[in-house]
Parts: structure tokens; sequence; C-alpha cells
């Protein structure tokens, strides 16, 4: 970076002289006022004579202008010799209306909070009578004709309280001591599987005769298991029905 222009200034109103006052420096002081254009400058360590500072053709422009201020014109003015034409009124229906004390910006909440409670109920009874509906499933077409089948069985579902008991048979046979009053849904399946695995002629047809009060969620789990053992080619078909209850 090359090195900045240096001078001696003189500042004429306090009779003081500063030295070696780089050329930047310099500019700042002509700008802010604090450099006059009556002061006398030269450059550092020259015998030449001081030149005034408004004279310095690099030094002139960077001096303090004050600003000029400007008279407002007169507020009174000359009355015009001349007629002026008297200016219509003119009518302009905005319609804006006039704000009562009464009005209110905030959003009356206490409709919204009704609605969204009454919308809540609904889908908590929704929900609650779903997952308690009885099972609806049509009647089996060939009931009769799978009864009289020695290699199909019947699983019955009958509803005692709030829980299921099972019981199955197979063709028109009545169930065996060990096949009925099965509490849960592992020990059917432990007798289904005993059954399957004693030696069948073929995978037989399963037929589910249900409770028509009993929750559907006990018939689907109980596809689930036979869905397993279908795919294995332990049965060859099952359907569910309503039109023969464990008592029959």
């Amino acid at each position: 970076m090359a090195q900045q222009e240096q001078f001696d200034v003189w500042l004429i109103a306090v009779d003081t002289v500063y030295t070696g006052v780089p050329y930047s420096v310099l500019t700042d002081w002509a700008g802010t006022g604090r450099l006059a254009a009556t002061d006398k400058l030269r450059p550092h360590g020259s015998t030449s004579p001081w030149m005034l500072v408004k004279d310095h053709p690099q030094i002139s422009d960077f001096l303090f202008q004050p600003k000029k201020v400007i008279a407002p014109p007169s507020a009174v003015s000359s009355p015009s010799t001349q007629p002026q034409e008297a200016l219509e009124p003119i009518e302009m229906d905005l319609g804006w209306k006039k704000r009562t004390d009464d009005d209110d910006d905030e959003v009356d909440m206490i409709p919204l909070i009704d609605i969204s409670l009454v919308l809540l109920i609904f889908f908590m009874m929704t929900a609650s009578v779903a997952s308690m509906s009885s099972v609806d499933v049509p009647g089996m077409r060939n009931a009769g004709e799978l009864s009289k089948d020695v290699d199909a069985i019947t699983i019955m579902i009958d509803k005692r309280a709030n829980e299921p008991l099972y019981s199955l048979r197979a063709g028109d046979r009545g169930a065996e001591k060990d096949d009925s009053n099965l509490e849960s849904l592992n020990a059917l399946m432990a007798q289904l599987d005993r059954r399957l695995s004693s030696g069948v002629s073929r995978p037989p047809e399963v037929r589910i005769a249900c409770d028509q009060a009993l929750p559907r969620r006990y018939v689907r789990e109980l596809a689930q298991e036979l869905t397993k053992r279908k795919a294995k080619g332990q049965i060859a078909y099952y359907g569910a029905e309503v039109n023969e209850l464990t008592g029959q």
C-alpha cells in the first residue's frame, strides 16, 4: 500500500501548527469543519510558502459547506384581480358507520366449544357401540348337508355373561366331554389340533355357530387361528353362521 501524502497544517484560529498530517486525516478535518478555508498548509518538511486551504486543489473540495436556509414563501399572497369561479360541493356517499361502544372485536368462542363437545361425545359413543356390536353374519346355505358330513367340524360359541364359552363336535354327533365348556380360545384350538392330528381322511370343513349377541371380536380371533391352519392345509374351508346355537 502506497504511503499517504503528508502535510504541515497551520490552524490560524488557534495559531497552532501540526506536522506530518496524512492526507486522509486532512480531508476528514476539512469535511467536519475542523479545518477552515483560511487555514494554511504545505507539504510536510517543505520550506515552500504557506498556501490557503481554499486554494489547494486537493483539499478545497472537501471543505465543510453549511446548508443554506431557504425562507418559506410568504403565507399571505396578493389577492388575485381576476374573478374566481365558485366550486360546487361534491356529495360523497362513503357509507361510513359510526362505531358504537357495544361493538366487540373478540370472537365468541362459546358456540365453538359447544359444538366441539357435542362432536366429542358423538365419536366416543360411536366407538363404544362399534366395539360391543354383535356378530352380523349370514346364515349358511348348506348347513344341513354340512351337519351330515362325518368329517365336518362345528365350533360353537355361546355367550356366558361377558365371556365366551367354546365347544366343538364332529358331524351331527354331540360334543364330547373334553370338547365342551372350553373357557378360552387356546383350550379350543388345542382340542381342534388334537382332532386334526388324529388321522382324518381329508382336511375337514369347519363351521362356526355363534350366538347373535356375541361381540364380533371373538369370531374374528377364532377366524385368525383357522386361517393359519387353512394355510397349512389342515382344514379345507371355514365359515360362520348364527342360525345354530350351542344348545341345538
